[in-house]
């Protein structure tokens, strides 16, 4: 009886647990949130599983005999320099990050200053035009009142006036008429 490569067998293992795992996303979130959860772990599994397999198509068959097979602390050293290379690499991004957070918070920090400061300065200016407005009705006021006063003082020194006249033209008639 033949034995199925170890690559096949891992890659039925990765979809078996993909599957039972989003089984079990399924049951536990349930809905469409949970379909889309196992759909996407089912997904995940299923490219793990490809990738597995290929792995082992992807290198060339040579015989045992005419390669030599790397002694296994050069494989785990080969690892861990890969590792170190990529935590350099992400070592790097994270304070690239860093730096742009912190001059995002710099930006923010010159930002939210200025904006309290603009709106301090349009409420004295606001406070200045009520203010201003409120003299200015005051002053309409003021001069609506002496306005109406002079009107009146106008209005009776006419009415006087037509009365002297009026009795100038009695006197006058009377004179004409004798």
């Amino acid at each position: 009886m033949r034995r199925p490569p170890a690559r096949t067998l891992a890659a039925a293992g990765t979809a078996g647990t993909g599957a039972a795992v989003a089984a079990a996303a399924y049951l536990i979130v349930g809905g469409l949130p949970g379909m889309l959860y196992a759909a996407g772990i089912c997904l995940a599994a299923f490219v793990g599983a490809i990738a597995i397999v290929s792995s082992g198509e992807a290198r060339p068959s040579e015989p045992l005999a005419a390669a030599p097979r790397p002694a296994r602390w050069r494989r785990k050293s080969h690892i861990i320099a890969e590792l170190e290379g990529e935590l350099a690499t992400t070592t790097g991004e994270l304070e690239e990050h860093r730096r742009a957070l912190a001059n995002l918070a710099a930006q923010h920090e010159r930002e939210s200053h200025a904006a309290r400061l603009n709106a301090e300065q349009l409420e004295q200016r606001i406070d200045r035009l009520e203010a201003e407005r409120d003299r200015l009705q005051k002053l309409v006021a003021d001069e609506r009142e002496r306005f109406d006063q002079t009107l009146e003082e106008l209005g009776g020194g006419i009415g006087r006036h037509g009365t002297e006249l009026a009795q100038l033209e009695r006197d006058l008639e009377a004179l004409i008429a004798r």
